[in-house]
């Protein structure tokens, strides 16, 4: 793959509607600004040339004990690829990426969320050293689990 994978700036965060349906998710897309600015996100974006191919987060603060402990546990976030450009590698070299950027971070340990029923995730997560069990839920899109990766 010949993608540079890159931090995003504040000003660049709109090209990412390229990768995922800001105008339908409105809100999640301002709070993903919102933790940009403050700090709280770090997001890297996967492109070609000017284009926009996939993004991932670590989130750094989140009121959530599984997801972040401040100075040991970050979050992995948000990672998403555009449909015509998935199966190519592309989500496999963001969560590398991130699990570098995490360890320069001097980081101890990520979390990531991930729906049950969302198979080629799971096998990327897990694949990718996610492999403890924090916990296991229920929200309003389903069953999901919470795993870590120690570094």
């Amino acid at each position: 793959m010949d993608h540079a994978i890159i931090p995003l700036s504040p000003a660049d965060f709109p090209k990412c509607g390229a990768i995922w349906n800001m105008e339908r998710q409105p809100k999640l897309a301002e709070r993903f600004y919102r933790e940009l600015v403050s700090g709280a996100r770090v997001t890297y974006v996967c492109k070609d040339g000017e284009d926009f191919l996939g993004e991932i987060s670590l989130v750094l603060e989140t009121d959530d004990p599984d997801y972040t402990i401040a100075g040991r546990r970050v979050y992995v976030s948000h990672l998403v690829v555009r449909k015509e450009e998935r199966r190519k590698g592309i989500g496999r070299a963001l969560v590398r990426f991130a699990v570098e950027q995490a360890a320069r971070m001097s980081c101890r340990e990520l979390s990531i969320g991930v729906d049950l029923d969302n198979y080629p995730a799971l096998k990327l997560y897990t694949d990718a050293g996610f492999d403890r069990i924090i916990s296991v839920g229920e929200d309003g899109q389903g069953k999901y689990i919470k795993l870590l990766k120690l570094l």
